[in-house]
């Protein structure tokens, strides 16, 4: 499932169990805040939460630990690996207050470009005249389009368990993980990569690394820039360009590639 309710104790399992197996008791003390229950009480409470969902399962010692794409991410491929590259064209900067009015996403698996969705969303809610000098919405185009709670669920499928990539992710993730959870009171667990971070680590040279000048540096053009799916198709392409970098430097796993874009730790000797 790419979606849990949340806050739910299962969040907090999924937690607890990528960083390794552990017995009932132990998940029932940390998840649920539950402790002097006997082993049998113990085994019933984990498998209530835990049997339903098909990331967890049970090892023959009794211990849960994590599966299905948990265990594949950790073993994906970055060239076999599914991306689902997402933008959003907003009503501001600070969601939940301000809305999402379209959303552009790009299907990427196993370096291939597949498929693509974009919809513009009624938010229910003015633009402002700066938002639409930007990305050319106004306000009267969205009458009679969708609401984000409408389209939650074509949105949900679409992203589905791949990696959730976009330039400047905080941005976007935030927005989407705040409409899904104002649609449905559930939020995405998939991992999440930004372009931004990558332009950082693997093109150094670059002075700036906002979308144009990575566009510019890979000679890549814009079907319609400021608009969802034309900067997510841009991004698209920017992500396979890194994807191929990376391998380069022999980085050919997505575990390998999030380690690799971990902050580095200043030595003693830097200023």
């Amino acid at each position: 499932m790419a979606v849990t309710p949340n806050l739910l104790p299962v969040e907090k399992a999924l937690a607890l169990l990528r960083e390794g197996p552990l017995g009932p008791a132990e998940l029932c003390r940390q998840v649920l805040l539950l402790q002097g229950q006997s082993e049998e009480l113990s085994s019933r409470l984990a498998a209530t939460m835990l049997e339903p969902d098909p990331r967890f399962c049970r090892l023959p010692d009794g211990r849960w630990t994590v599966t299905g794409y948990e265990q594949s991410f950790q073993a994906a491929e970055l060239t076999r690996a599914s991306f689902v590259v997402v933008d959003v064209e907003t009503t501001g900067f600070a969601p939940p207050a301000d809305r999402v009015i379209e959303i552009g996403m790009v299907k990427v698996n196993g370096c291939r470009i597949e498929e693509s969705y974009e919809t513009l969303i009624d938010p229910q809610r003015p633009i402002p005249g700066p938002i639409t000098s930007l990305t050319g919405i106004s306000y009267g185009m969205l009458a009679g389009c969708p609401t984000f709670r409408e389209i939650c669920a074509e949105v949900v499928r679409f992203i589905g368990e791949a990696v959730f990539v976009a330039h400047n992710a905080p941005f976007d993730w935030r927005f989407v993980q705040s409409e899904i959870a104002l649609a449905t009171g559930c939020r995405l667990l998939n991992p999440k990569l930004c372009t931004r971070v990558l332009a950082r680590r693997l093109l150094p040279e670059l002075e700036r690394r906002n979308l144009d000048e990575l566009a510019r540096y890979f000679n890549l053009g814009f079907r319609a820039r400021h608009r969802a799916l034309g900067d997510a198709q841009v991004t698209a392409e920017v992500l396979l360009r890194f994807i191929e970098r990376a391998g380069e430097k022999g980085i050919t796993t997505l575990p390998a590639l999030f380690e690799y874009l971990k902050p580095r730790k200043r030595s003693s000797t830097e200023n």
